[in-house]
This record gives structure tokens, sequence and C-alpha cells, in this order.
């Protein structure tokens, strides 16, 4: 019974990282579909690739599956505090995303 709970808890973190990933990188390539869009409008614009895009995405889940390893042989607190690192991203992303289209 209590391998089922911590196992569940464990699959709670996950999913809270994946999620938190998830909107970060939705994020970036969302800024990204509207820079094309003003591009096209205004015939100019800012230049950036999709490779440059992936790369930052996936150093960013590269050092999440580090912490997201760390924290599940951890206690609970290593596990909350772990959530820290998606968010962060998640939340610049979405403060680039504002930022960048007001």
């Amino acid at each position: 019974m209590n391998v089922a709970l911590g196992m569940r808890q464990n699959l709670a973190y996950v999913g809270g990282h994946a999620a938190l990933l998830a909107g970060a990188v939705g994020f970036l390539f969302l800024q990204r579909y509207i820079w094309l869009l003003r591009i096209a409008e205004q015939g100019y614009g800012p230049y950036q690739t999709v490779s440059s895009l992936e790369g930052l995405s996936a150093v960013m889940i590269i050092i999440d599956l580090f912490i997201l390893g760390w924290a599940l042989r951890g206690s609970r607190t290593d596990k909350r505090i772990s959530l820290l690192w998606p968010a962060f991203f998640f939340a610049s992303t979405l403060l680039v995303l504002v930022a960048n289209n007001l």
C-alpha cells in the first residue's frame, strides 16, 4: 500500500515537471510564431532560428532530468524544491512572451 502511494506521488512530481517544461517550450515556440507573423506583415523583424530554440529547450530539459533524478531519491522537501527549476523556466518564457507582445 505504501509503495503504491509513493509511486503515485513520484508520478505527480514527474507530471508537474513535464507540464511546466511543456508549457515553457510551448511559450518559446509561440513567441517565435508571433515574430514570424510580424516579419510577414512588416517585411522585417528579429531573426531567430528554430535550432536555437530547440537547443535551449533541450538544455533546460536535460538539466531538469538531473534535478528530477536527484529529487526522486530524496525527501518530499527535495521533490518540492526540484519544482523550482521548471517553474523558473516556465516563468521566464512567459515573461519573454508577455514583454515582447505588449
